[in-house]
């Protein structure tokens, strides 16, 4: 659940901005009934060479869809990418339709790859990469404590894994699940969290220069105080909210995160949060947008709310993602997998 400090100079913007459904984004997602990428989650985002674009999904539903809703499923890929313009996506995923395979692979295929924020660097495209282990009689997996950064080559036209950086972290510590630049540094936040007791601990905070993002020895670490080597002296803040995007303010004035905040089966929402710095204080979250599928479809979960600013400017404001899953299991959104597809907003007002 997003949250937020008690900060009393946190450089909300004087008049606090406002959200509508982005319509044309929605649509886009919406019609995706294959064959293949019938739906996912994660959904972050960055924009590649030459024009076109590129979102990476964890859990992705492969197969063949109906307008109702209702898919035929060749197999579940635990991570894939969707690349070109947005009129004219296509998707990315190993193996073949009738049995898909995760476009970054994990050698232990039982433990795979989630991915989280992506970006361009150095004529590569670069994602957060975060292992998971499935948990005996649960729906949701858990962090096994390995961290990365997977470099996928566009030389031939699509992404394909060249290798993939492991990162320094702790048994707790999931890094990349935002990141932005400012500065003339990549920020990359960490969360902290327990998944075997569900314990939120905060989020860590790492840079290293523009461009250094593979050398691993260049991050510094934010220990409360200061920037310092060693990801063993990040802190995790206990009043740091839990967000999957952080941006600049285009005003100069400060930082804005976005998370999702609430409960399955109850009208949860998308929530801003905003700091004078990268590392906070943050201020406490506030609703800008209220997501009613999560009452509309029975046990529905919103989650992993992010940023896509390289999208902002053709759809007049900020847009903003946010997932759906069924807390119901993988028949639910088989019979609806309009429940497993992302959601755009638009945010306006932010001067």
């Amino acid at each position: 659940m997003i949250a937020g400090g008690q900060a009393t100079d946190d450089c909300e913007p004087a008049t606090f901005p406002t959200a509508t459904r982005d319509d044309s984004l929605n649509s886009i997602f919406y019609g995706q009934d294959g064959p293949g990428w019938l739906g996912g989650d994660a959904t972050y985002s960055t924009a590649l060479p030459n024009g076109r674009e590129a979102f990476v999904f964890s859990d992705t539903l492969v197969g063949t869809g109906q307008t109702n809703g209702v898919a035929k499923l060749t197999g579940v890929a635990h991570n894939s990418e969707m690349t070109g313009t947005l009129s004219n996506l296509v998707d990315h995923y190993r193996g073949k339709f009738a049995s898909p395979d995760a476009l970054i692979p994990e050698s232990n295929e039982n433990d795979p790859w989630q991915v989280a924020s992506t970006y361009m660097e150095n004529g590569n495209q670069l994602v957060f990469v975060n292992q998971f282990a499935p948990v005996a009689g649960s729906l949701f997996d858990t962090y096994t404590g390995r961290s990365g950064i997977a470099v996928m080559s566009l030389s031939s036209g699509q992404p394909t894994l060249s290798r993939i950086q492991a990162l320094p972290t702790d048994p707790l510590t999931e890094w990349g699940n935002a990141m932005m630049q400012s500065g003339g540094y990549d920020y990359v936040y960490g969360m902290s969290m327990d998944f075997t007791t569900d314990t939120y601990y905060g989020m860590k905070v790492a840079r290293v220069p523009v461009g250094d993002s593979l050398v691993t020895a260049d991050w510094t670490y934010w220990n409360g105080s200061s920037w310092v080597p060693g990801e063993t002296n990040a802190v995790a803040p206990p009043d740091s909210p839990l967000v999957d995007g952080v941006i600049p303010l285009e005003s100069g004035t400060g930082f804005m995160a976005v998370g999702v905040g609430g409960y399955a089966g109850q009208t949860m929402s998308v929530g801003l949060t905003f700091s004078c710095s990268p590392t906070g204080p943050w201020s406490p979250a506030r609703t800008v947008f209220s997501i009613h599928q999560t009452t509309r479809y029975a046990n529905e979960l919103a989650y992993i709310a992010t940023f896509h600013p390289e999208l902002s400017s053709a759809e007049g404001g900020l847009v903003v993602s946010y997932n759906l899953d069924s807390m119901n299991g993988l028949s639910a959104v088989e019979k609806n997998d309009h429940e497993y597809r992302p959601r755009f907003i638009v945010i306006n007002g932010l001067g």
